[in-house]
């Protein structure tokens, strides 16, 4: 007999509201319920609150509810409130102690109670990937709930969000929306499941040339993209006249050279991305301004990117991401406040299509600068998003930066394209020819098939090597009927197909059942344990 119990207070100091906050339309007190129900031996369910709402909610449920009163409010310790409703209840069997803080929760509470009754655990509890305890579970037997001295406990991970802020929350909503693993961009599958989304980064290097523009879409197409992004702004929106350029060796006014590159229209824009989905592959660009994100929106684009200067940008964030499409954010420069921030501000227009791009926010980027390892602080730090790489590094031929970057787990990769590295501009001289680009997606696929799946045994590809390779327990000469089998008699050897090597301390001691010749294998063939008269 098990009971579960849900503490759900009404004040949360840090969150007010808390436990009613809904996730899919169901308040965080109905997923802790739902996860009970779920589980095997779990036959009573109750919601202990000092709330009348949560009360009346728990209700409709069709849970048991144990009101509680201020003795039992403020920081007393959370064992109080479970013994107290254990007690009420009547007692007897395991309590499972179940916060609605923790609405995706992946720990398995009857496979738990299985392991802490073999184990004699009086009470189990878990705690995240860095040892703090959270309220996933709190599994207590009637010695812990009694009182009893001599307790033995014991930590199990689930390394689940733990809600105290409205971060947590927006991070929880992500966790469980059904775009949690995969999002769609136009028909390719991304997340950390599927292959590396390749983007190559057109920017504004088609000169606001159509020609360069149909070209540039038709080479990448050839080199395998999956997308080729562009730019789109408008000079006096972006910079003042006083800004100066932050790439090359020619300090050029901003202001300059962006009026040259931001002449495309809505229409250009509009048969550039009908130009690209006839040909196979996504077209999109990036806004950095309201009026641009709108018209791309009108456009019918299927995914946004923001710019890593943008991060601190909250409203232009919050507007595209109310277009309810994916949204690629890439993080340069940026502090993981400001991340958080931006991330906030997607999750709270309930677009939960979010990926995140490391990236260095320098043009090029030196190798020894482009800390690639920010890949992995992104997936540590925001479990279970897609993490990709803006890379800005100048190509060489290796591809070492997009095969590393695949290896780190990588599943989205920009990098900036060009017809020719030699045209003047900004974005040439440290971008991907065609060539190049068609050298990264080799790269990117080849390293994508070397890592495998990580699964350990016998390959098909190992199958022949095992079998020739390994060793059987051979005849060291030859032996008679009858004769025991010894370490004067037995050897090691390959091939393999025999006993195992493993078996050679257990059939010392046997017989032979027929002469065996030396080098031959041993097998029930030819040997069994003796048979005492």
């Amino acid at each position: 007999m098990m009971l579960a119990v849900i503490p759900a207070k009404n004040d949360s100091g840090r969150l007010p509201g808390k436990n009613m906050l809904p996730i899919n339309g169901v308040p965080l007190v109905g997923h802790a319920v739902a996860y009970a129900r779920k589980t095997p031996g779990i036959d009573r369910i109750a919601v202990s609150t000092d709330s009348e709402e949560i009360a009346a909610y728990a209700r409709t449920l069709g849970v048991e509810v144990v009101m509680r009163g201020p003795e039992l409010g403020g920081e007393i310790p959370l064992a109080e409130v479970y013994r107290h409703a254990w007690r009420t209840l009547g007692g007897g069997g395991w309590l499972a102690g179940i916060q609605p803080d923790n609405p995706d929760r992946t720990i398995d509470i009857a496979k738990a109670v299985r392991y802490a009754e073999s184990k004699g655990i009086d009470y189990y509890f878990t705690v995240d990937g860095h040892g703090a305890r959270n309220g996933s579970l709190h599994l207590m037997n009637e010695s812990f709930l009694a009182g009893g001295s001599n307790i033995y406990s014991a930590a199990a991970i689930d390394d689940c969000t733990n809600i105290h802020t409205r971060h947590d929350y927006l991070m929880a909503c992500r966790n469980l929306s059904e775009h949690a693993d995969t999002i769609l961009i136009g028909d390719r599958p991304v997340g950390n499941a599927h292959p590396m989304f390749v983007i190559a980064e057109g920017a504004c290097n088609h000169l606001c040339q159509m020609d360069l523009a149909y070209q540039m879409i038709d080479k990448a197409v050839e080199a395998g993209a999956d997308a080729i992004k562009f730019q789109t702004y408008k000079a006096e929106k972006l910079v003042t006249d006083q800004a100066v350029a932050f790439w090359g060796e020619e300090k050029i006014r901003q202001i300059d050279y962006y009026r040259r590159l931001d002449r495309f229209d809505k229409r250009a824009y509009q048969d550039l991305f009908a130009y690209a989905k006839e040909k196979g592959i996504i077209g999109f660009s990036s806004p950095f301004d309201d009026e641009s994100a709108d018209m791309l929106n009108e456009l019918g684009m299927e995914v946004f990117k923001i710019a890593s200067c943008e991060v601190p940008n909250k409203a232009l964030i919050t507007r595209i991401a109310s277009y309810q499409k994916p949204v690629i954010l890439s993080t340069g420069a940026s502090g993981i406040d400001e991340i958080n921030r931006a991330i906030d501000a997607v999750l709270e227009t309930g677009n939960t299509r979010l990926i995140l791009l490391a990236c260095t926010l320098s043009y090029p980027t030196q190798l020894a600068d482009a800390n690639l390892r920010r890949i992995t602080t992104l997936k540590e730090i925001y479990k279970g998003f897609t993490v990709g790489l803006s890379d800005h590094t100048e190509p060489e031929s290796s591809m070492a930066v997009p095969a590393a970057a695949t290896a780190l787990g990588a599943k989205v990769i920009e990098k900036h394209y060009t017809l020719d590295r030699t045209m003047t501009g900004s974005g040439h001289f440290f971008a991907l020819d065609p060539n190049d680009l068609a050298n990264l997606v080799r790269t990117v696929r080849t390293t994508e098939s070397i890592l495998g799946d990580g699964s350990l045994g016998i390959a098909d590809s190992e199958q022949a090597a095992w079998n020739s390779a390994r060793r059987s327990i051979v005849a060291s000469r030859d032996i008679p009927a009858g004769e025991i089998l010894s370490d004067e008699n037995l050897a090691v050897k390959r091939p393999g197909g025999g006993w195992p090597v493993e078996k050679l301390d257990e059939i010392k001691g046997w017989v032979a059942t027929r002469p065996i010749q030396a080098d031959e294998r041993l097998s029930d063939d030819n040997a069994a344990p003796c048979v005492s008269n």
